[in-house]
């Protein structure tokens, strides 16, 4: 069955036995609450830089860019008959397109209406509930800006978010939101929960793929906790054929006896290649006919033998056929685990007075299969991330340092799935030889290494500020309110500075 078919089915049959098991006679509406929430963003890119292509092109530079947005929510909830709890919000956002070009739209200040909550909760006991609709997942409680890998994340590509939904928040969301489904049971006393998800892919496309998800979580005492969860990302498509596409821009390829490549470095008509002995060619499908000699003639050409398979024809006529073709895929088992030490406890102190003092860290592999070509090493979709909450007695609420490590050898830019839906990397200008020079001159191990210095202060009832100084995954928004295809932070240097005032009633 088609999975959005099986969605659409499964909720109703929910719902109804969420009535069956209410309580008859009138409904009670009880807990209704109106609270409005607003907040100003102010800060800078300190240093950094705006991609806005597969990397081609030149960098745009943003150093010391003034950053700023205004927004609002406003959300009703309620419950009814003491087991339905429901949220519906609604919010919009002031806020200016990056970067700034010839287009007006990008030179004045933008407003988006959405909905910021849309969902339900039925409450079958007190320790087993179904929440659905549209909302945010949080498991891991001591990630204030980096972590969150399970849901947050590509896996083919390797791509890490930050952030919120789309890039429309900056600061204060560290958790994921979309469309879908969780069912969560606490047992042992709520030293042990289990969250059963379905969610929507809601922001990367190809949209709204399901992902099926476990998340368990485990108290020891009050000092330690751990969690531990996989999300069998995508594996229910919406059309699979976009998820794993059969074209010859996505399958792989093993050719033997291709011919000898020269190496090219023609920058006057844009051929750029590396060079190859020649022997068995492995590639994707596409590219196998771009490669020439030096006068720039193709060295094989493509075509269709009886049975529709695709040939190679050498210039002799003689012609080349693919011992392995193979499509690649978007399709990931993802698997996250966590820990955190609450040393606070241990050594007596009172957290309302001391505030928090922990170390925390997670985990994540991004996809534990290997597939050819672009993900051969698993160790290259591993992101690791270590932090701690340091307390100031009563200074700060939170002072929190998070620190990640993610050795990802292709470029943070989500070109290629974002405009061609391809489960790859995006390479500049599409060319393997310049991201060959460019991995070789160690252009990408300037962003293995992630940071965040976060803090939060209640200055009075209602007012609270939050500042955060990180060199993250950090997106903008251009005039389309499109994100930026890499993170404006991408060398070892850069880093910007986000101040929030968030009020609310």
């Amino acid at each position: 069955m088609n999975p959005m078919k099986a969605f659409t089915y499964l909720i109703p049959a929910l719902l109804a036995t969420g009535v069956a098991c209410a309580d008859d006679g009138e409904r009670r509406i009880t807990d209704r609450k109106v609270s409005v929430v607003g907040f100003v963003d102010v800060g800078q890119v300190v240093k950094g830089s705006l991609i806005q292509d597969d990397g081609g092109s030149a960098p745009l530079k943003l150093d010391n860019a003034f950053l700023n947005r205004n927004g609002i929510a406003v959300t009703y909830s309620g419950t009814l008959n003491e087991n339905l709890h429901m949220n519906m919000g609604v919010g919009g956002l002031f806020w200016k397109p990056m970067p700034e070009t010839p287009n007006v739209a990008s030179k004045r200040i933008q407003f988006g209406p959405g909905i910021s909550e849309a969902s339900a909760q039925y409450d079958f006991s007190h320790a087993l509930n179904l929440k659905f609709g549209f909302f945010g997942y949080k498991y891991n409680p001591d990630a204030v800006n980096l972590g969150e890998y399970l849901l947050r994340s590509e896996a083919y590509p390797s791509i890490i978010h930050t952030e919120g939904t789309g890039g429309w928040v900056w600061l204060n969301s560290n958790e994921y939101k979309s469309m879908g489904t969780k069912l969560s049971w606490d047992l042992l006393g709520g030293a042990f929960r289990q969250d059963l998800l379905l969610f929507s892919e809601f922001n990367e496309a190809p949209i709204f793929d399901f992902s099926p998800s476990y998340v368990a979580t485990g108290k020891i005492g009050k000092a330690f906790e751990i969690g531990a969860g996989f999300s069998l990302h995508r594996w229910l498509p919406i059309k699979p054929s976009i998820t794993t596409s059969n074209s010859q821009y996505n399958t792989y390829v093993e050719v033997d006896n291709f011919p000898a490549i020269p190496a090219l470095n023609d920058t006057v008509n844009n051929r750029y290649q590396k060079a190859f002995a020649g022997g068995t060619l492995k590639d994707i499908e596409s590219q196998v006919t771009t490669y020439t000699d030096e006068t720039g003639t193709a060295l094989v050409t493509a075509a269709k033998d009886a049975q529709g398979n695709t040939v190679f024809v050498l210039a002799n006529g003689d012609t080349l056929r693919s011992k392995v073709s193979k499509p690649l895929t978007f399709k990931a088992v993802k698997v996250m685990a966590r820990a955190s030490l609450n040393l606070g406890a241990l050594a007596g102190l009172d957290e309302t007075r001391s505030g928090p003092f922990k170390i925390f860290g997670e985990a994540a592999v991004l996809g534990v299969q290997n597939q050819p070509l672009f993900y051969e090493k698993i160790s290259d979709r591993i992101p690791i991330m270590l932090g701690i909450s340091i307390p100031t007695f009563r200074i700060l609420d939170l002072l929190s340092l998070q620190l990640e490590y993610f050795k990802n050898p292709y470029p943070d830019n989500t070109y290629q799935q974002y405009n061609n839906s391809l489960p790859q990397p995006s390479y500049p200008a599409g060319s393997v030889g310049k991201y060959q020079d460019n991995l070789q001159a160690g252009l990408y191990k300037n962003d293995d290494l992630k940071w965040t210095v976060y803090l939060q202060k209640n200055l009075f009832t209602g007012l609270d500020l939050y500042l955060q100084a990180a060199n993250d995954h950090f997106r903008v928004q251009d005039a389309n309110a499109t994100p930026s295809f890499a993170p404006v932070t991408r060398e070892k240097s850069d880093w910007y500075y986000m101040l929030r005032f968030q009020w609310g009633m």
